[in-house]
C-alpha cells in the first residue's frame, strides 16, 4: 500500500496492555506501514513501554513523570513533522481492514485542508467503543417526546451544542439537521464546531493550528475541572470560544474503537 504524508502520535500513560492491542491491529491492518513518522509520548515510562514502542517502530517520547493529556499532545505535536497529524491514545483499536484505512485515511487528508478542518475524526461510527457518553446526552434532548422537547426549550444551548453527535445516533443526520449537517462523499460528514464540541479521541489534524490555536487557547483557558490535576484540552475548550468560531469539522465513517484491554493500569 503506498504510503501516506501524515504522522502519527499516540499518547499513552500507563496502560501498556492497550497500548500492545492498539498496535498489533494498527501492524495487522496496514496503519503502521503507512507513514515512517511514528511516536509514542510515554509519561512515567518503564522498560516494557519503550520495548513495546521499538517493537512496533515507534519513536519513545519519555517523561519520568505525569504530564498530563494536554502537555502529552503538545509533546507529541512538538516532536512530530509539519503537517498532518493522526492524534491517538493508547486504548484505540483499528477495526478497518488495510484497504478501507488506506481509502479513509486518504480522503481525510484531502478533506482536512480541502475544507480548512479544526479536526478530521476518525472514531468508528458503526463501532465506536464504550464509553461514548455524547450519545447519551444527545438521546436526552433529542428525539420524540415532551420531555425531550421541554429540555430542548429551557436549554437550547446545550441542545444545539450536540446536535453533531446525531452521525452517530441517526440514520440520515444530514435529513434530520439539514441546515447544521452536509453529507460527504464516502460517509463523512462536514458540520461546524457550533454544534460539536473538541475531542481527543482519534483525530486528524494540521500541526501549526493544533499548536498555535487549539493548545495555546486552551493553555490559556481557567479550568477548576482536570484530569489526574491537569488540563487535558476537552474541557477547557467545552466553551462559548470554541462554538462562536464555528470551525469546520469532518466526521467520517471511521476506522477506531475505543478499546481498553486488561487493567488500564491507572
Amino acid at each position: 500500500m503506498k504510503s501516506l504524508n501524515f504522522s502519527i502520535g499516540i499518547l499513552s500513560w500507563k496502560g501498556y496492555s492497550s497500548l500492545y492491542n492498539s498496535l498489533k491491529t494498527y501492524e495487522e491492518n496496514g496503519l503502521n506501514s503507512l507513514t515512517p513518522s511514528k511516536f509514542i509520548c510515554l509519561p512515567e515510562y518503564n522498560n516494557e513501554g519503550i520495548k513495546i514502542c521499538k517493537n512496533f517502530g515507534y519513536k519513545p517520547i519519555l517523561f519520568k513523570n505525569n504530564i498530563g493529556i494536554l502537555n502529552g499532545f503538545k509533546n507529541l505535536a512538538i516532536n512530530m513533522l509539519d503537517g498532518p497529524l493522526l492524534l491517538l491514545e493508547n486504548d484505540l483499536s483499528l477495526v478497518a481492514n488495510d484497504k478501507i484505512t488506506h481509502i479513509l485515511l486518504k480522503q481525510s487528508l484531502e478533506h482536512l485542508y480541502k475544507y480548512k478542518a479544526a479536526q478530521v475524526r476518525l472514531r468508528s461510527i458503526k463501532d465506536p467503543g464504550e464509553p461514548f457518553h455524547a450519545i447519551n446526552k444527545y438521546k436526552k434532548y433529542w428525539g420524540c417526546g415532551t420531555i425531550k422537547k421541554i429540555k430542548r426549550l429551557l436549554r437550547p444551548d446545550k441542545a444545539k451544542k450536540l446536535i453533531g453527535t446525531a452521525i452517530y445516533s441517526e440514520k440520515d443526520p444530514h435529513i434530520k439537521f439539514p441546515k447544521y449537517i452536509s453529507k460527504l462523499e464516502n460517509n463523512s460528514y462536514l458540520i461546524t464546531s457550533e454544534i460539536m464540541n473538541w475531542s481527543n479521541l482519534a483525530i486528524l489534524v494540521d500541526k501549526n493550528f493544533f499548536l498555535n490555536v487549539i493548545i495555546k487557547e486552551a493553555e490559556s483557558t481557567d479550568s477548576t475541572k482536570k484530569i489526574n490535576g491537569f488540563k487535558n484540552i476537552e474541557i477547557e475548550l467545552n466553551k462559548q470560544w470554541w462554538r462562536d468560531k464555528r470551525w469546520n469539522l469532518i466526521i467520517t465513517n471511521g476506522l477506531f474503537k475505543h478499546l481498553r484491554v486488561d487493567d488500564r493500569g491507572y
